[in-house]
């Protein structure tokens, strides 16, 4: 059986096939500007293009240095009036009461052995504040409200109004709740 080789042969002469087979094979030499950096003005190319089209997207959405939203500057604050929560309890006369409730700052307060009626009133001038109130009397029933002033002209608004049923041979137990008083 015959087996064939591949020979490579110079087309010069004068080097031998052993030695153009060392050498490797050569790569072919680019010339000009173009040809030597042309993934460099790729990458520029691309960069500039990829700005100009930002720069035109910004003035699409209106979006101009210096201002965001479009509105008044963030160091003016409209004003507006605080709102006023009274928390109230009553119950039986002359009994008293242990009432937790939650301040404007939705910390946990405690009144003991309060007489009743109680009332206390929280000022914020948050959008909302969750009102939360638990109450436990001595008498034979108690009951609880949150009264809301938004001070906006329309007149105070009872919430969470709840009451224990009436006649408890136990101390009475009353909680009024309101998420966003």
């Amino acid at each position: 059986m015959t087996t064939f080789e591949t020979r490579v042969e110079s087309p010069d002469p004068k080097v031998s096939p052993s030695t153009e087979e060392e050498r490797g094979p050569q790569r072919a030499k680019k010339k000009g500007l173009l040809g030597r950096f042309w993934l460099i003005i790729t990458i520029v190319a691309v960069v500039a293009l990829s700005g100009f089209v930002v720069h035109r997207l910004h003035g699409i959405f209106g979006v101009h240095s210096g201002s965001f939203g479009g509105g008044a500057p963030g160091d003016v604050i409209d004003q507006f009036n605080a709102k006023t929560i009274t928390l109230e309890v009553w119950g039986s006369p002359g009994s008293t009461a242990t009432i937790n409730y939650l301040d404007e700052n939705s910390h946990p307060q405690q009144a003991l052995n309060v007489p009743l009626p109680w009332s206390t009133v929280l000022s914020s001038t948050k959008p909302g504040i969750p009102a939360n109130l638990v109450a436990q009397g001595d008498g034979s029933w108690i009951a609880c409200q949150f009264v809301v002033d938004n001070h906006d002209g329309r007149g105070a608004v009872i919430k969470g109004a709840n009451h224990s049923p009436p006649n408890e041979t136990v101390n009475a137990f009353v909680y009024c709740l309101d998420k966003s008083a």
